[in-house]
């Protein structure tokens, strides 16, 4: 095919999803363009595999933040998934939905048509989940989802019986109608493999002859003419080609790729836009504002009864765990060992969950770079982030990565979140469940009690989550904030709509792969029914 009705920029997570449904119609013609590779590793497969695909650096942007300020000046690397797949094929596998408050939260703040009431069939459309008798998950959708294994560690079922012995209600499923309390996990994985949209809606699809994937196939800028983005230029083979869509060019890059493809393009705020000489084709203040994620603190702890689970992280056990996954899909290689944590509220005023916690029978580190150790850790992710960043160019060349920062603990209401969910941490660990198995506390050290002296500790050892979010921000037309409205599109310019996590206008409580896929299909639906609209 030379000719497309669809051009999907970014083959990630979303744009994965968009393919394979908008292609279940024979007749419409669908162009995928992905910077990244279209090759897999046998890494992928495995659930265990998330390091070495962070490391090895083919499956991934490496973004690199700008200096936090207020997280004693260190740049952080965010290793967002590039590839046929996008972060779906590299991440850390964790289901999270999100509460149901925050989908409602956005309808009320404009994105009408996402409420809770809206989204939640679709994510049942997506899952396949382990129990059939379960009344709040989907049971026949592409994505299989399973509940973690507690009995894998005694640190795991020591978890989840201090929780309650603290005053934390057991939450049988936080993906249903209440997020909050202690809980066991739930992670995308079919038979000790992981379970992502590459495998499960791109693949099958590959023979469709209306569906064209070009990978290798970074898209420089979007084509404006007369009010209407009407295609894309793209760099491939050491030249420049235009590709022009029928209907529309829907954009997927992510919540840093998605900003920097529409500045590039000269669509943004024209401060942010001049100093690079890129002419403003379309002035939208909000492209590459409200940026935002879930920054993450680790309680470590040391353990008089250490299951020794980093040396299988290590050679030669590595290679002992890689042999038996291969022949059964079992042992320490088939997990990704975050079986148990809980989600609970800050305080009263709170009005969903707004902080994410993940248990670890093992210390793993705040960096890439780190060592896993033993000992086991209790990580407090602020998934009610009230701090905000944003996304610049660095330069007119597409090739030069973007600038960005999220100006982390900018806000007095992220530093008592941290304090609070650290005094939590510290009160399940000290239950009579953890008796015997508790050794002393590594970090912040039992020192470390002042509000003055934890949020000095958080400042110097505040990490980073995947989770980026709402540089594209959905709302209402007439809000100076928006970029896109409920349908996707992007204000005041034809021909382009935007389906990846930058829409959301405020980060889930939680990891974000579920919604991203859900933004997919929820996208797929806005264009096929406006489509076969009589």
């Amino acid at each position: 095919m030379t000719a497309f009705d669809y051009i999907i920029a970014g083959g990630g997570t979303a744009g994965s999803v968009l393919a394979a449904r908008l292609t279940e119609d024979p007749a419409v013609r669908v162009l995928v363009l992905e910077a990244g590779t279209g090759k897999r590793s046998l890494m992928h497969r495995i659930p265990a595999g998330v390091l070495a695909l962070y490391q090895s650096g083919r499956y991934h942007w490496d973004y690199r933040s700008e200096p936090e300020a207020l997280a004693g000046g260190r740049t952080y690397p965010y290793k967002m998934g590039r590839g046929l797949g996008g972060s779906s094929s590299i991440n850390a596998l964790l289901w999270v939905r999100g509460a149901p408050g925050v989908f409602d939260n956005w309808a009320a703040d404009g994105a009408v048509g996402w409420s809770w009431r809206d989204v939640e069939p679709l994510f049942r459309r997506i899952e396949n989940f382990d129990d059939a008798a379960d009344p709040h998950m989907g049971q026949s959708g592409p994505i299989a989802v399973a509940r973690g294994n507690p009995q894998s560690s005694m640190f795991n079922e020591a978890f989840l019986e201090a929780g309650v012995e603290a005053g934390l209600a057991f939450n049988g499923n936080y993906n249903g109608p209440d997020q909050e309390g202690i809980a066991v996990m739930h992670r995308n994985t079919r038979g000790g493999e992981r379970s992502d949209v590459w495998t499960e809606y791109l693949k099958p699809c590959l023979g469709r002859p209306n569906l064209v994937i070009r990978c290798d196939t970074p898209v420089d800028r979007l084509v404006i003419e007369a009010g209407r983005v009407t295609g894309v230029t793209v760099r491939a083979g050491g030249r420049h080609e235009t590709i022009h869509a029928a209907r529309e060019v829907l954009l997927c890059a992510g919540a840093i790729g998605s900003p920097q493809l529409l500045m590039l393009s000269g669509i943004g705020d024209p401060a942010a836009l001049a100093p690079h000489g890129i002419e403003v084709r379309h002035e939208l203040p909000g492209v590459g504002a409200n940026l935002h994620t879930h920054p993450t603190i680790r309680c470590g702890y040391t353990a008089r009864k250490a299951e020794k689970l980093a040396s299988w992280t290590r050679p030669p056990k590595m290679w002992l765990a890689g042999a038996r996954w291969l022949v059964d899909r079992k042992g320490v290689a088939s997990t990704n060992h975050m079986d148990v944590g809980c989600f609970l509220r800050s305080g009263a005023d709170a009005p969903w969950p707004d902080i994410q916690m993940t248990f670890t029978p093992m210390l793993v580190g705040m960096t890439y770079a780190d060592a896993l150790t033993d000992g086991f850790g209790v990580y407090t992710e602020l998934v009610g982030i009230k701090s905000r960043g944003t996304v610049r160019l660095r330069s007119a060349d597409p090739q030069a990565l973007p600038r960005f920062s999220f100006n982390f603990l900018a806000e007095e209401r992220d530093r008592e979140t941290f304090r609070t969910g650290t005094g939590v941490i510290r009160d399940i660990v000290s239950q009579p469940a953890f008796d015997g198995l508790r050794g002393r506390e590594i970090e912040p050290g039992a020192n470390v009690t002042s509000p003055a002296d934890l949020d000095r500790w958080v400042s110097g050892s505040i990490g980073i989550t995947h989770h980026l979010a709402g540089t594209c921000r959905m709302g209402a037309p007439d809000d100076p904030r928006s970029v896109v409205g409920p349908d996707l599109r992007l204000l005041g310019l034809d021909g382009l709509r935007i389906a990846d996590n930058s829409i959301m206008p405020h980060v889930t409580s939680g990891n974000t792969h579920a919604p991203a896929i859900m933004i997919g299909e929820k996208a797929s639906d806005l264009i096929t029914g406006e489509r076969n609209a009589p």
